[in-house]
């Protein structure tokens, strides 16, 4: 009615008043944003990635250079990530590069000197270190496949990012769960902006990569996709990839161990049957590591007069380090296990950080690799469900 009236009142006095355009849809501006960018054999861009709420002392901050290569589907990822990082409870920024060629998966923390080289797909673990600046859907084979699939999906209107104008588009996964806002160029439909919303056991948190500048038409050299390990630089030995790169599976017995705790006291797992034992298997140069130990943190506090041993289990250092006193500096009082590696390698842990939930009986409930906060739910539920209780 309203286009009809004005359309009306321009015959009136003479006036040419063009049709209002429908705006775009969400599906349309994604379709045109994955139209766009499987046009690119490669892209580069320049980020700032960080995390604001519950995650803002668990991810680090960091700014760098990013370059995507597209892959044909079902191979591995191929890029090369140059970053400044300020990891939580650091003021300082550390010099971090990642890259892979497709077969193996290369990382120099110029911070601890340490570097680390795994074969793909195991070490896609070490791209957590990295995930702010990462935006793979750029070179996806069906970006915003998941997008399209979310319970709720909406164009949210304009915004300015940078010196690009970009169409907002918002989608729900799951109600009550995670969200994501996709920034998208009104001029190129390339994204320039993302916020990934995520619903932690601590609160609600985003995760925000803003793009500085992007390069459609980048110059790629295969060199670029593989480091050599610098100078003085330590390299941790890490377990060899066991047959499907898998941890012990649910149900089997743990095996026993006895390792020093930070006060120098023996501790096995067989005293600690009857209760539920989680296991925390990290490095002090693990980033994904420190991100999970306010959760391992909150986990404790909540349990520490019930049936239930919380332990960190230090393994795969580089060399000799004070990874009590890393623990506490943060102000972490969860108990510590030193000199782990053995232990590590004995429970097929071959990417850090790595779980372990093992119950009263002794055999495994959960084993997982890498940071998840849908993890730190499941391991809570876990411990409420076999919580050994008073009788009566």
């Amino acid at each position: 009615m309203l286009r009809r009236a004005l359309h009306v009142v321009g015959l009136a006095v003479g006036l040419t008043i063009p049709c209002l355009a429908d705006p775009p849809s969400a599906q349309d501006l994604l379709r045109q944003a994955a139209t766009a960018l499987s046009e690119l054999p490669a892209i580069r861009y320049q980020a700032r990635g960080e995390a604001d709420g519950a995650l803002s002392l668990r991810v680090p901050k960091m700014d760098g250079t990013v370059t995507l290569v597209r892959t044909p589907a079902g191979e591995n990822l191929k890029l090369r990530l140059d970053a400044q990082v300020v990891p939580p409870m650091y003021t300082k920024p550390v010099t971090l590069q990642v890259a892979s060629d497709g077969q193996q998966i290369y990382l120099a923390e110029h911070g601890a000197r340490v570097f680390v080289r795994r074969e793909l797909p195991f070490g896609n673990l070490l791209l957590n270190n990295v995930a702010p600046l990462l935006i793979t859907e750029l070179i996806a084979p069906r970006p915003f496949e998941r997008e399209v699939a979310a319970v709720s999906l909406q164009h949210v209107g304009s915004e300015k990012v940078g010196d690009a104008e970009c169409d907002v588009v918002h989608a729900v996964f799951t109600r009550g769960g995670d969200e994501v806002r996709w920034y998208l160029g009104k001029a190129d439909r390339l994204p320039r902006r993302v916020e990934r919303i995520i619903q932690t056991p601590l609160g609600r948190s985003t995760i925000t990569t803003t793009l500085t500048s992007v390069d459609p038409k980048p110059s790629v050299d295969e060199g670029q996709f593989r480091l050599e390990k610098p100078a003085g630089f330590e390299e941790p030995v890490f377990a060899q990839p066991n047959a499907g790169g898998e941890l012990l599976p649910v149900g089997a017995d743990a095996p026993d161990w006895t390792l020093k705790d930070w006060n120098g006291n023996d501790v096995s797992l067989k005293s600690l049957r009857g209760k539920v034992v989680l296991l925390d298997f990290w490095a002090t140069w693990c980033g994904p590591c420190r991100m999970s130990m306010p959760g391992l943190q909150k986990l404790h506090e909540k349990y520490k007069d019930k049936p239930v041993a919380i332990f960190g289990v230090n393994c795969y250092e580089r060399g000799p380090v004070d990874a009590a006193g890393f623990i506490k500096s943060g102000g972490f009082t969860y108990p510590q296990l030193l000199n782990g590696s053995e232990v590590a390698l004995a429970y097929r842990v071959n990417g850090i950080p790595a779980y372990y939930v093992i119950g009263p009986d002794g055999k495994v409930l959960l084993a997982y690799s890498g940071f998840s906060a849908d993890r730190e739910r499941q391991i809570e539920v876990l411990i409420e469900k076999h919580l050994p209780r008073p009788p009566g």
